[in-house]
């Protein structure tokens, strides 16, 4: 996955953008048929908790593979992931504005198996593998921190989905500026508040939570650079000049 990351943050810095959303004027024919978005959302985004459900079901509960009770740590972080990809594979699908695009198959097919492979591996470690001692790892200063960081990410990223949604008045159509929140200071706040939430997850957690952490930043950076480049081609000096790409006042 640290492979891939450096491989992503490449391709779609320098190479192509994934045409879904407003970038879907660039999908044409060899990136296969168009999906519900709504559809394409839950497909490829419910494996992360599938995986959750199926260590669940496979342990007798929150339990390691040898039955003894999941500590505490590793259950918080279970509910952290596994409450993420509640919100974005169950409720944001359902919350899409009717005028969302609908999504080339490839697409889909491709986060879904990034999704399968992440989900497996952050949920095979958290139930099998890790054991974060209670009297110690729950009261350290990276348990505590990165749980704070996790939920202000959070945070962000579900206004920002708000804010995206409700940009358009019933009836109307085309793209308007997002403003509220942190888009007074950058372009792609979602995907700031995404990376923010994982950053907080590999802080609290271990090493596969890190690695996510830095794949998140690999694949969504890039998109806010083309979404920031994108707003400034449409909305020309219309648009606020103080605004950022995707980190606040730096990128």
């Amino acid at each position: 996955m640290l492979v891939t990351a450096l491989f992503t943050v490449y391709t779609t810095l320098f190479v192509v953008t994934a045409p879904y959303g407003r970038h879907a004027a660039g999908a044409g024919p060899r990136w296969g048929f168009l999906v519900n978005p709504r559809v394409a959302w839950a497909v490829m985004e419910s494996p992360n908790l599938w995986w959750c459900l199926y260590f669940c079901l496979a342990n007798g509960g929150m339990r390691a593979a040898g039955g003894a009770a999941l500590p505490a740590a590793n259950r918080a972080l279970v509910f952290m992931f596994a409450g993420h990809y509640v919100n974005r594979a169950l409720v944001y699908p359902l919350r899409l504005s009717g005028g969302s695009k609908d999504m080339p198959v490839t697409v889909m097919l491709s986060a879904t198996f990034y999704c399968t492979w992440n989900g497996y591996i952050q949920a095979k470690y958290l139930f099998d593998i890790a054991t974060y001692p209670t009297s110690t790892h729950l009261n350290s200063p990276s348990f505590l921190l990165g749980t704070v960081v996790f939920f202000l990410g959070f945070c962000i990223n579900y206004h920002s989905d708000h804010v995206m949604r409700t940009l358009r008045k019933p009836g109307e159509t085309g793209y308007k500026i997002p403003r509220g929140g942190l888009f007074e200071l950058v372009s792609a706040a979602n995907f700031f508040g995404e990376i923010v939430e994982w950053a907080g997850f590999g802080l609290a957690g271990g090493y596969p939570g890190k690695v996510f952490a830095l794949f998140t930043f690999c694949n969504t950076a890039p998109r806010g650079v083309a979404h920031h480049k994108w707003y400034l081609e449409k909305f020309g000096d219309t648009y606020p000049k103080e605004r950022k790409a995707v980190i606040p006042f730096i990128w």
